[in-house]
């Protein structure tokens, strides 16, 4: 009796490293043939650089190298972003892409360099000649553009790799051979060979079973990844295009041991039906077991938390699912008919009730690994969901630790807020570094300017509508903005920034909101609201810096008002005293937590909105349309001549030079020169020093200086 259990266990045992290693043997087949052949490893890298993420960050990173090249081409800078976007997902880089994939796994495979780099070195040639076709007198001659989709450690890195390589090669021969050898064992050992090989069957299609489940939860895990990344856009189409087609393989596996197991197993339609009956009864009946409630509840909760977190990603596998549920019905139909035209034949129904009476179970593997199985899913989804649990960077209030600042000055707490020079960034929403807009004239978003220390927002609010492409201007303030954009822009550089944005842009799909564009939205916009919400989690975040926010504003006061009471601002607003009336300190200010002063360039928010501001009331300033250095003056422009702030406009109006021109005017010795002037001309302190690209140059020393205070 002894014997017969040992024999058994033999068996079992080697059905199941014979599933083992049929997978194995797969997954190392396909990993031979997609990674360590060259020219295939070079035909998916080129096919996952036309995917549709991986294109976007490649044509992005390929902008931001020619802008840089060229820096002027800010001006163009969505121009430049849709024509490089264009030719990353085309086919004029399939050339150099294929070229560079196959270096890499060349080095890859000789295991003798430093690192293993994938770089595409000729996209900036492609890119600068098609820029060159459709913007001849913009387009830069040439830039040398490198972009790197992949970079691979070291010499030791290397090796290993190459070494891990040389042993899947190996594999991919040797495992198939061993899964072979162990099902053949199996049915030569058991006494009944037949029903033996049916378990073969049934082990095949538990291999693939498990295959199948882990590409379900990698998959749901890969599409977690951040597609507007580089990396998470190049893993997100190398699971696409070199482990999706996996599936085939699972297919393959899971029909092979269906078919095995109906040709081998004549129980096998009752078996089926039997099983479906359980899994039905399973699942309308509550489990009687604790272990049974579990694993119902663990089940549950993983498909629950994969419908809220990816709707669209459960339906692949759902609708898979349900396409096996169909061959596995058409299959057992089959084979129903064949069991019953076999019932009618007297010998087999003889043989068939002898062989069921042997009383040998055909669910020899099925407890084991269905708890193998709900392991690796209660696992796997474990760790989905701490992945997607990532930290999300609440905000709470820094204490002040020390003495208190102001500004990051001490000395500057004790001086009102019209006694202190601040630096401000000219159109702060206008921004290189965000999609869509043309003639750039700042670098970085507001929370990053605030980050490097501006400390005044010059903002034009306009109303528009949300559309497929681009924001729309709102049809009541369209012709207006069309009239500042061509006063300010030119009616050339407008037409041909309205030719791009109409060529991308759709209908307008949503509700009229504020956004914060320069004039026409569909050159570049905004969202207002939220730009406000991250300007208060700023403030929050730092406890004792003072900020002004100036809004040139183009719609009603009272729309202003209610964006900025529905971000949560006003509680941090300081109202500006009646005219005559000093202002307070800064120390003061932050005492009080009233550390945001906002002002409107043409309204006011009236009783109903008193902290609402015309700006206009309080500030002078100076002409902002200079074409040249030399024509820089301190002349009055806007605003009382006994207005206590100042605002110092100082860049130059010329759109096709925009970046050297802030890097020119910007520099110490013509901003501070300036500004001294103007204070001595005005007889007070700049207060507002207002420059493009605030990254540029001297700004910051510059204010430091007004200031009397170390940086």
């Amino acid at each position: 009796m002894e014997s017969r259990g040992s024999h058994r266990l033999v068996i079992r045992a080697l059905l199941v490293l014979g599933a083992i290693t049929a997978v194995l043997g797969v997954l190392a087949g396909h990993v031979n043939r997609q990674l360590f052949d060259g020219n295939t490893f070079a035909t998916n890298v080129d096919e996952m650089r036309r995917d549709r993420d991986v294109a976007e960050q490649v044509g992005l990173e390929i902008s931001r190298q020619i802008i840089r090249s060229a820096p002027d081409l800010a001006a163009l800078r969505p121009l430049v972003d849709d024509v490089a976007v264009r030719v990353a997902g085309g086919s004029l880089l399939s050339g150099p892409v294929r070229q560079a994939a196959k270096s890499a796994h060349d080095a890859f495979a000789g295991g003798d360099g430093d690192a293993v780099v994938l770089r595409v070195s000729d996209a900036g040639a492609v890119v600068t000649a098609v820029l060159a076709a459709v913007a001849p007198d913009r387009a830069p001659v040439s830039a040398d553009v490198s972009v790197t989709l992949a970079d691979i450690g070291g010499q030791d890195l290397s090796r290993v790799l190459v070494s891990i390589g040389r042993t899947v090669d190996v594999l991919a021969w040797v495992l198939p051979i061993v899964a072979l050898m162990s099902f053949v064992g199996a049915v030569v050992l058991a006494p009944r060979r037949w029903q033996a090989a049916g378990a073969v069957g049934r082990a095949l299609l538990w291999a693939g079973g498990v295959l199948g489940v882990a590409l379900t939860v990698g998959g749901w895990l890969v599409r977690r990844l951040d597609g507007d990344d580089m990396n998470g856009a190049v893993v997100r189409a190398g699971w696409a295009v070199v482990v999706r087609p996996l599936w085939w393989n699972v297919a393959a596996i899971a029909l092979t041991g269906l078919a095995v197991f109906v040709a081998c197993d004549s129980s096998a339609p009752e078996a089926f039906a039997a099983r479906a009956a359980r899994v039905r009864n399973r699942l309308l009946t509550r489990p009687a077991t604790t272990v049974g409630l579990v694993v119902r509840i663990i089940v549950s909760a993983a498909v629950g938390l994969a419908a809220i977190t990816d709707p669209l990603g459960l339906i692949e596998p759902l609708i898979a699912l349900s396409g096996v549920g169909l061959v596995l019905f058409a299959i057992v139909e089959l084979a129903r008919l064949g069991a019953d035209a076999r019932a009618r034949d007297a010998a087999d129904d003889a043989a068939m009730a002898a062989t069921a009476a042997t009383g040998e179970s055909p669910r020899m593997l099925s407890r084991p690994v269905t708890f193998a199985v709900l392991g690796v899913v209660a696992v796997l989804v474990v760790a989905g969901t701490v992945l997607q649990a990532r930290p999300g960077g609440d905000v709470s209030a820094v204490e002040p630790d020390g003495e208190l600042t102001c500004n990051g000055h001490a000395e500057l707490c004790d001086r009102r807020y019209d006694d202190v020079a601040y630096a401000a960034s000219h159109n702060s929403m206008s921004v290189l570094n965000e999609p869509g807009w043309f003639l750039a004239e700042q670098t970085d978003p507001i929370p990053a300017q605030l980050d490097q220390g501006v400390r005044v927002l010059l903002v034009d609010v306009w109303s528009g509508r949300p559309g497929t492409g681009v924001v729309r201007t709102a049809e009541s303030s369209y012709e207006e903005a069309l009239a500042i954009a061509n006063e300010e822009l030119g009616p050339q550089v407008v037409n041909a920034a309205l030719r791009i944005a109409t060529s991308i842009a759709g209908e307008a799909v949503g509700p009229e909101a504020r956004f914060m564009c320069h004039g026409l939205c569909e050159t570049g916009s905004t969202p207002f609201v939220p730009t406000l919400e991250q300007i208060r989690g700023w403030l929050i975040a730092h406890p004792t810096e003072v900020v002004t926010l100036f809004i040139e504003d183009h719609v009603a006061a009272d729309l202003i008002a209610d964006d900025i009471v529905a971000a949560g601002l006003v509680p941090m607003i300081a109202s500006p005293p009646p005219p005559g009336e000093p202002w307070p300190t800064l120390g003061e200010m932050v005492d009080a937590d009233r550390r945001l002063v906002v002002m409107l360039e043409e309204g006011d928010g009236g009783d109903a909105a008193p902290w609402l501001v015309n700006g206009f009331e309080y500030t002078q300033d100076t002409p902002y349309t200079f074409p040249s250095v030399g024509d820089f003056s301190c002349d009055e422009n806007r605003g009382p001549a006994d207005a206590p702030l100042f605002l110092l406009n100082h860049w130059l109006a010329n759109f096709t030079s925009l970046v050297t021109d802030a890097e020119r005017v910007n520099r110490r010795a013509v901003l501070l020169t300036r500004a001294e002037q103007c204070r001595e001309e005005r007889g007070q302190i700049p207060n507002f020093i207002a420059v493009n690209y605030t990254d540029r140059g001297d700004l910051y020393a510059v204010v430091d200086a007004l200031n009397n205070v170390e940086a």
